[in-house]
């Protein structure tokens, strides 16, 4: 994150969002789809895209992205997304969660 100078407050909660529910299912046992994790963070879907887009592989323009979070499609339906995070996201995340021990 130190990183990227221009990361706002709302991609961050993207971030920690996807960090705290990545490994969670729904009722169904499926993984969690970009529509859940914006209805758990209090955004749109279209905002949710647009964060793990530039959290993900590349942003728009062709920038590259951080590379903390990967999406894929939903197998049993193709119009849906799920998201995970990669190695450096779990990283990161695990990071986060040491500082928060300490600060406590």
């Amino acid at each position: 994150m130190a990183e990227s100078k221009d990361m706002t407050l709302a991609t961050t909660v993207t971030f920690l969002g996807a960090a705290v529910w990545s490994d969670h299912e729904d009722r169904e046992g499926e993984p969690l789809t970009l529509e859940d994790l914006a209805v758990k963070v209090g955004m749109t879907p279209t905002t949710i895209s647009q964060h793990l887009r530039y959290l993900g592989i590349g942003y728009r323009s062709g920038r590259p992205g951080l590379g903390l979070v990967l999406t894929g499609i939903n197998p049993d339906n193709r119009r849906k997304k799920t998201f995970d995070l990669t190695p450096r996201g779990r990283g990161l995340a695990a990071q986060l969660a040491l500082i928060l021990r300490k600060a406590t």
